[in-house]
């Protein structure tokens, strides 16, 4: 739990041993895209496993991620602690296909994208590198829903503007990095960094670390599980070895 606090505490990087699981020192402390967003972040987890497939093949299965999309690869008792509790959902959201979505495979900056029904959180698309990285940020409440529409352009920023007015909130990036590691291996990669206020939400730090750390490596390797099954089944079948496109 130590290792959790300093983590959490730490201004941008964990600090001493390290404490981040699935990642080496190098990735830890390296810089990815979306750094400079929060320049100077109160909190930064960074996760990662090692894919048995090119970037090609991971990508189209981060860009079709979302509530209301494919979802986001969750294990089940994620859902089923924050879905009621947060959403006040009774019926449980579909589970994240084990296919392709083609009308999910288009992400774009300035695109939002729902973290629960209504969007009642959010995650705005800043960066999509194609088979390399995509960055997202949210301002949202802790554990208050902020629905809006997103169909008003003006709707999110004020919602942002009340949480910061208010003097609660969550402002954070999630970032999703594809390092290639020879022909067929890849490194994918999630860093988490953020501010928040007021100072007392520092003391969940270490729950939201363990939480993030818990089902963060698992999301990434349902992700992993997913695209080396793809990888290697056209190649079993003797079909076409070509990797499916997102944009």
């Amino acid at each position: 739990m130590v290792g959790w606090w300093r983590a959490g505490r730490s201004a941008g990087r964990s600090t001493g041993c390290r404490s981040e699981p699935g990642v080496t020192d190098a990735e830890a402390f390296g810089a990815l895209p979306g750094d400079d967003v929060i320049p100077h972040p109160m909190v930064e987890w960074t996760r990662g496993v090692t894919v048995q497939a090119a970037p090609e093949w991971i990508w189209p299965w981060l860009v079709q991620m979302g509530y209301g999309r494919a979802g986001w690869y969750t294990p089940a008792w994620v859902d089923q602690i924050l879905e009621p509790s947060l959403f006040g959902l009774r019926t449980p959201s579909p589970r994240s296909p084990e296919r392709l979505l083609a009308e999910f495979q288009s992400l774009r900056v300035g695109d939002l994208i729902a973290d629960g029904p209504e969007y009642r959180s959010y995650w705005r698309v800043l960066a999509v590198e194609p088979h390399r990285a995509i960055v997202y940020r949210s301002v949202r409440h802790p554990w208050r829903p902020h629905p809006f529409d997103p169909s008003d352009p003006g709707a999110v920023g004020r919602v942002e503007a009340e949480l910061i007015t208010g003097g609660v909130y969550l402002d954070c990036t999630w970032t999703f990095v594809l390092r290639p590691v020879g022909a067929d291996r890849t490194r994918l990669l999630v860093r988490t960094r953020g501010n928040y206020a007021p100072w007392l939400l520092g003391l969940a730090m270490p729950a939201f670390g363990l939480y993030d750390a818990t089902y963060g490596v698992a999301m990434l390797r349902a992700i992993a599980r997913r695209a080396e099954a793809q990888a290697t089944t056209p190649a079993r079948a003797g079909g076409s070895s070509t990797p499916p496109t997102g944009h």
